[in-house]
């Protein structure tokens, strides 16, 4: 889960991008590097379920779920 400001009910201030989403991996204790991170359409811009493609070795790739959320005010 990350937590992201909105402007309304799901429309986000920003956006999220690979690069939150490695911070948010390395905060659970992963490290895994943003070029080998892609989030589904680039940047995220509501709320709500996505997937994150993650390439952990040349032969290995993963779907990680992520679902970004209201930051709580």
């Amino acid at each position: 889960k990350i937590a992201a400001k909105t402007a309304d009910s799901s429309k986000l201030f920003g956006s999220i991008n690979n690069s939150d989403v490695a911070e948010a991996l390395a905060t659970a204790g992963y490290v895994v590097d943003k070029k080998f991170i892609k989030v589904e359409g680039g940047n995220i811009k509501r709320i709500g379920k996505y997937n994150a493609t993650i390439r952990l070795h040349r032969s290995v790739v993963i779907e990680l779920p992520i679902d970004i959320i209201a930051e709580a005010n």
